[in-house]
């Protein structure tokens, strides 16, 4: 069951694109990809999101209980490991990522970027703020 907050808790439908619009808790991408890797146990999950400073600290003053308290353990810890997270800071970096991830096939490019299989979950977490004003760059 994929959800957005830890269980117990109502699941969301199947999808196969899902927007999430509007106010959330920080925590919620964490909880879509860790459910995700939970039911999938052999997918790999991506989540892109353009601040690492501004996830940590929303993160550190949500205080998730239950992040808190499972994170490090079992299945959750199995999980996490097969979640990947980029912190492209700009449109143009994002763009150059998502160029260059690609499933390994005899040849490696880059080692971040280079996948032993496509991700079946991919995330984009506040991709709208790579379309504001104040963080638009020339591409």
């Amino acid at each position: 069951m994929t959800t957005l907050f830890p269980q117990p808790c109502p699941e969301l439908p199947a999808f196969q694109s899902l927007l999430v619009k509007g106010p959330y808790h920080a925590s919620a991408p964490f909880h879509l990809a860790l459910s995700h890797a939970t039911l999938h146990p052999d997918d790999k999950i991506i989540l892109l999101t353009p601040n690492r400073g501004l996830v940590k600290d929303s993160l550190v003053e949500l205080n998730d209980e239950w992040l808190r308290r499972n994170s490090g353990h079992g299945n959750v810890s199995a999980a996490a490991r097969r979640i990947e997270i980029f912190y492209p800071p700009t449109l143009a970096h994002l763009r150059l990522l998502l160029s260059m991830l690609h499933e390994y096939h005899d040849t490696l490019h880059d080692q971040k970027t280079t996948l032993d299989a496509a991700p079946s979950l991919l995330i984009l977490h506040e991709i709208s703020s790579y379309f504001t004003a104040s963080s638009s760059e020339a591409t």
